[in-house]
């Protein structure tokens, strides 16, 4: 009977340690949520000839800044089913934003939502 028991107890903490493991980052996840890091601006013609951009910074804890016409706004941001989901408070609501992207040019342009920005 405690042979039984010990049995049991050593299967049951096999399955706890291997199902533990699927908590695990993946690194192609780390490498392609580490592509956004940096300054990427994309500059908006206007009607009248002259220009105005959109910045976004992102940063490797996982925030960003988006500067549009100094319109400032803070939050964070990660990749979930291949999309880029992005996390803020507008007017103290919680607000989501679930954004396609797409990298060309060797990781230099990054396309959101049809928008091309270029790395600084």
């Amino acid at each position: 009977m405690k042979k039984q028991i010990l049995i049991i107890g050593i299967i049951t903490l096999l399955v706890c340690i291997r199902l533990s493991g699927c908590n695990r980052i993946s690194p192609s996840y780390i490498a392609e949520k580490n592509k956004f890091v940096g300054t990427w601006i994309y500059l908006v013609p206007s009607g009248n000839g002259s220009n105005y951009s959109f910045t976004y910074y992102f940063f490797s804890n996982g925030t960003f800044c988006f500067n549009k016409t100094g319109l400032i706004t803070n939050g964070t941001f990660d990749i979930i089913d291949g999309n880029l989901f992005l996390t803020y408070n507008a007017n103290g609501t919680k607000q989501y934003v679930d954004c396609s992207y797409m990298f060309s040019e060797n990781n230099t342009k990054l396309t959101i939502n049809r928008a091309l920005y270029t790395r600084q």
